[in-house]
């Protein structure tokens, strides 16, 4: 069976490409299967994360393109990469590139699966990913989301024809362990640099707390277009050298084991790969309890808190608490890996194999 994940731009560094790369990774190491990317177009030569090399990888365009100008040329262009490299399964990871792959579906007999990495009720950057959602219910061979909350807002909203899958996002086991530090003066937070992401509200927190505590630092990791803005008023709250925007790093995994806490912003998420990265290292979580996500992965004063969204005063005090509190940052690290065989790499691709098998019916 050839699997093709279709993305916008799989060089990307967000977490939806993480996901994706991982499961990828993971799929083509099983006997009959072929995996490959196809992108709309790449605008990097490598891609931030390390794909399997038996994995192949297609771009329908050189450069950048954008808008819906395109799209019976795109259209075009990707059924002709599916008809030259017979490719059986089009696993649509971001569910606007349901507007290019349901058209071809007659004429290839490709199957499409749109896997939703948001939630039924946000729409970031595309507001006819409305009209997609409806469109996938009624032609897509299967719909994946990343958890049954999610699952239910489809079949609650929407006419399903086909098959609904929950399946959650894996959780990647560090390359080496290691103690939970708790000398460490370091706040983390990390993403894609963006409104979704909440970094403005993230300024006001740290505003309310790093003035009383000279000897921490809060360091945010990611790229994005928010980004001058977001250190411009990090200038202007006097936070300059106490909150850094580092950027795209290629090595997390340091900056996950020396934080004493992983705080995440969110208005609205999927399933972040970031929450399950900090729950892989044992890290204590403070975050939004946004729709959808941070409550499967987080246990409110277990191994870590669920804020009221968007309580910034709120959160403020719990990020004081752990810092002032070692003891209960201690407590929360060890509890951190509670009910992790959810995440389990092992149990989730399972899942995946018998969505595309089902599919291929």
């Amino acid at each position: 069976m050839h699997v093709g994940f279709f993305s916008g731009d799989i060089t990307r560094s967000g977490g939806t490409e993480n996901v994706s790369v991982m499961i990828a990774n993971r799929l083509v190491a099983h006997d009959g299967y072929e995996v490959s990317f196809v992108s709309l177009f790449e605008e990097r030569p490598e891609p931030f994360f390390a794909i399997n090399s038996k994995i192949r990888r297609f771009a329908l365009y050189p450069t950048a393109v954008h808008g819906i100008r395109h799209y019976a040329d795109t259209c075009r262009r990707l059924r002709n990469v599916i008809r030259a490299h017979r490719i059986d399964v089009l696993v649509d990871i971001d569910g606007i590139l349901d507007m290019y792959s349901l058209p071809i579906r007659r004429g290839t007999g490709v199957k499409v699966i749109s896997w939703e990495h948001f939630n039924y009720h946000q729409n970031p950057d595309a507001p006819y990913r409305k009209i997609t959602r409806r469109w996938a219910a009624r032609s897509a061979d299967a719909i994946v989301t990343l958890t049954q909350a999610d699952k239910k807002l489809y079949e609650e909203h929407l006419r399903i024809r086909r098959r609904i899958y929950a399946i959650p996002n894996p959780m990647r086991v560090p390359p080496t362990g290691g103690d939970y530090d708790l000398d460490s003066r370091m706040i983390v937070s990390a993403g894609r640099l963006t409104y979704q992401k909440g970094f403005d509200l993230l300024i006001d927190v740290a505003s309310e707390v790093l003035p009383a505590h000279p000897d921490w630092q809060w360091v945010v990791l990611g790229d994005g277009e928010d980004r001058e803005a977001l250190e411009r008023k990090t200038i202007d709250e006097g936070l300059e050298g106490r909150l850094i925007f580092r950027g795209r790093v290629t090595d997390m995994d340091e900056y996950y084991r020396h934080a004493s806490m992983f705080v995440l912003t969110s208005r609205f998420e999927g399933l972040p790969m970031v929450l399950l990265e900090a729950k892989a290292h044992r890290i204590p979580i403070i975050g939004f309890d946004c729709e959808t996500g941070p409550s499967d992965i987080v246990t409110d004063g277990v191994n870590g808190y669920l804020i009221p969204c968007f309580d910034t005063e709120r959160m403020s005090m719990s990020v004081e608490e752990l810092i002032t509190n070692p003891r209960k940052r201690s407590d929360m690290a060890s509890h951190a890996l509670d009910d992790a065989e959810r995440f389990d790499m092992d149990t989730i691709i399972r899942s995946w194999i018998q969505v595309l098998n089902e599919v291929t019916q």
